[in-house]
C-alpha cells in the first residue's frame, strides 16, 4: 500500500459528510460501517457508501471502508455491497485468526470479479482489537498478499483496545508503547513499508493530538486513520518530511556526490559517517517529499544499488 498520512473516518450513513470531507485535504478517506453507524441504519448505510465511492473516485479520493467485524456476522454482505471501482480497502475490525484474514480475502475476491476487477485490487487493511490479535499481528499481517496495511500505535482513554489490554491512559503514553512497537515491528518485518497508527480521539486537544501523532511517527509509523478533520494538516505536517529533513538529505546527497568524484564510497557528513545506505534512505525521503507536492530544490542524483 502506498504512503497516505492521513485517513480521514466518515460515518458511512452521512452522504453530505462523505461529500465534504476531500475539502479538508486527506490522503484518503475511511467510510465506516461500523461503530460509528447506528445499528439500525446499517444496510441502508451500505449503499450510501458504495454510493460514495463511486462519486470519490470520479474528484480522485482514494476510499478505504471499515466493515463489519465477523464476530456481528454483517461482513460478507458488507463486502459484497462496497467491492466496486475507486476502492482501496476493506479495514477488518477484531481481526484475531489467520483464518478469519482468509476468509475476508476469500469474499473480496469473489467480489472483485463480479465487479469486472483484476484479482488483487481490493487491499486489507487489519484492525487488531483483542490482545490475541494484538499479540498474534505477525501472523495477520502475513496471511496473505492482499493484506496492505495494519493499524495500530495510538491508545486511547476508553475503547476496545484499551478494555482488552486493560491498560490505565496516560498523556505520556508510556502505557502503549511497548504494544505500538510490537506492532510496528511485525508490520515491517511483513513487509508492510508504511503502517498506519490509530488516530487520536482527543479532538478538542490538538496539543495532545499532535504530540500523539508525532510520537507515532518517532516510533515509525507513517500515517494515521483520524476521526475529525482538525487532526488532518496536524498528520500531513507530523507524517511528511520536515523541511530541515530535506536540507539534511540533500546535504547527503551532495557529500556523497563529492565523495563519488574523490573515488570514495563513504565520507563525513555533520559529524557521522555516511555511505550508500544513506543515499537510498535520502531519496526516498526527498521522493515522498515530492509525492505530496513539497518543493525540494535541485540536488544530486547520486545513484545506490
Amino acid at each position: 500500500m502506498k504512503l497516505y498520512r492521513s485517513v480521514l473516518f466518515v460515518p458511512g450513513n452521512r452522504p453530505d459528510w462523505i461529500d465534504k470531507a476531500p475539502q479538508y485535504r486527506p490522503d484518503a478517506l475511511i467510510l465506516d460501517l461500523e461503530d460509528a453507524v447506528p445499528i439500525a441504519e446499517k444496510a441502508q448505510a451500505r449503499a450510501i457508501v458504495r454510493a460514495g465511492i463511486e462519486r470519490s473516485r470520479a474528484c480522485g479520493m482514494p476510499i478505504f471502508v471499515r466493515v463489519n467485524g465477523l464476530n456481528t456476522g454483517l461482513t460478507g454482505e458488507d463486502v459484497e455491497a462496497v467491492v466496486t471501482a475507486g476502492l482501496v480497502a476493506i479495514a477488518v475490525p477484531k481481526l484475531e485468526r489467520r483464518e478469519e484474514v482468509l476468509k475476508v480475502d476469500a469474499w473480496i475476491e469473489l467480489f472483485e470479479r463480479k465487479a469486472g476487477l483484476p484479482p488483487g485490487t481490493v487491499e486489507i487493511v487489519v484492525l487488531p482489537e483483542t490482545a490475541r490479535g494484538i499479540m498474534d499481528i505477525y501472523q495477520l499481517a502475513t496471511a496473505c498478499p492482499r493484506v496492505g496495511n495494519i493499524v495500530g500505535g495510538i491508545g486511547a482513554r476508553s475503547g476496545d483496545v484499551t478494555k482488552a489490554i486493560g491498560y490505565k491512559w496516560t498523556r505520556s503514553g508510556l502505557e502503549t508503547l511497548y504494544m505500538a512497537s510490537h506492532m510496528l515491528l511485525a508490520a515491517r518485518a511483513a513487509g508492510i513499508e508504511y503502517p498506519l497508527a490509530g488516530g487520536s480521539l482527543e479532538v478538542s486537544d490538538l496539543e495532545l493530538v499532535r504530540a500523539q501523532l508525532q510520537r507515532a511517527r518517532e516510533i515509525g509509523f507513517r500515517g494515521a486513520l483520524l476521526i475529525h478533520p482538525s487532526a488532518v494538516p496536524i498528520a500531513n505536517e507530523v507524517f511528511a518530511p520536515s523541511r530541515e529533513e530535506i536540507e539534511w538529505n540533500k546535504g547527503v546527497l551532495r557529500a556523497m556526490a563529492e565523495a563519488e568524484q574523490a573515488g570514495r564510497a563513504a565520507v563525513m557528513y555533520d559529524g557521522m559517517m555516511i555511505d550508500y545506505a544513506h543515499v537510498r534512505n535520502a531519496l526516498d525521503l526527498l521522493r515522498q517529499a515530492e509525492a505530496f507536492g513539497i518543493e525540494v530544490g535541485e540536488y544530486p542524483h547520486v545513484k545506490a544499488l
